[in-house]
């Protein structure tokens, strides 16, 4: 293993923001390559956890002789926004992922990204792991944008439940992941859900799909179990469901169910007097692919997302 320093930003106020990856060099040099990027934002919790854990398995627990083209690993990018409480980049509230390929004489933000994104140019593939950006539990799942870059079939390989193959907007543009396929990446984000603490049982499904991925293309020579022959979902075919009333809100199905139409799925109950006043109702047969994560709703929230079938 290699500890390579990425970027160093001296600070006034504090020590040094240091980004460090992790390479662990392959024995074949006609093996591809992966590089895997953690936490870009302080509330990811759980990719920070998920790429540490994959250093601590590449480090202490496969043969070096069985890993045959080089990984990289990266398991933070803004270590600052962690160790101030923050989500985004807390001199400028800036997101680091908005910012790629990077601009060396631009913001801190933006340097921040081209140093990163010149180390990573070059793999074969590339992982990101995000955590959503709305307040929702979820099942792990690929997100692939319609780029004409994308490579829906590798997606497969991870053997997650669905891949959401969806519609590009200006803005994801400035992503990691846009910006590694048009330089010739063959790149995928990984959507983590949103916790307050860590799930063993999630981290371990998360990495054992990059191990998947790995083992499938001949990165690695290590073999583990297949999972889901993933089903592709595009955004039209994913039906919101939006809270009509304010109050307690009591789901009672989850992530990864799968609900019939006109079925139950959760219910607001009135906070003072302790009545149901509102019942989310499936609007079609499918799976729900993620629910409102907090006990008290507001009006027009998102409650749920049920992704149709058939």
């Amino acid at each position: 293993m290699k500890r390579i320093e990425i970027l160093k930003i001296e600070s006034l106020s504090r020590e040094p923001l240091i980004i460090e990856g992790f390479l662990f060099k392959g024995k074949s040099k006609k093996a591809p390559k992966i590089a895997i990027v953690g936490a870009m934002e302080g509330e990811g919790v759980l990719p920070l956890y998920c790429a540490s854990k994959l250093v601590d398995f590449f480090k202490n627990k496969i043969d070096a002789k069985r890993i045959k083209g080089d990984v990289l690993i990266i398991p933070s990018v803004n270590h600052y926004a962690f160790n101030s409480g923050k989500r985004f980049w807390p001199l400028d509230n800036t997101d680091i992922n908005m910012m790629f390929p990077g601009y060396g004489l631009g913001e801190t933000t933006q340097r921040i990204a081209k140093k990163v994104f010149d180390v990573l140019n070059g793999y074969t593939f590339g992982v990101i792991l995000e955590k959503r950006q709305d307040p929702v539990n979820c099942i792990p799942y690929i997100k692939l944008l319609q780029s004409e870059f994308e490579d829906l079939e590798g997606a497969k390989k991870f053997g997650f439940k669905f891949i959401h193959h969806k519609n590009m907007k200006s803005i994801d543009s400035v992503t990691l992941q846009y910006n590694w396929q048009l330089w010739g990446t063959k790149a995928y984000s990984i959507v983590c859900p949103t916790l307050s603490h860590i799930d063993n049982k999630i981290s371990s499904q998360i990495n054992q799909a990059i191990l998947r991925f790995m083992n499938k293309n001949e990165i690695i020579d290590f073999s583990i179990f297949n999972a889901y022959d993933s089903t592709v979902i595009k955004t039209e075919e994913i039906r919101v469901i939006k809270s009509l009333k304010s109050g307690i809100f009591i789901p009672k199905e989850f992530p990864g169910s799968y609900v019939v139409k006109e079925q139950i799925m959760g219910e607001i109950i009135d906070s003072l007097e302790g009545n149901v006043i509102y019942e989310f109702k499936s609007p079609c047969d499918g799976m729900i692919t993620c629910n409102y994560n907090s006990s008290l709703i507001y009006e027009n929230a998102v409650a749920f997302r049920v992704a149709k079938v058939g």
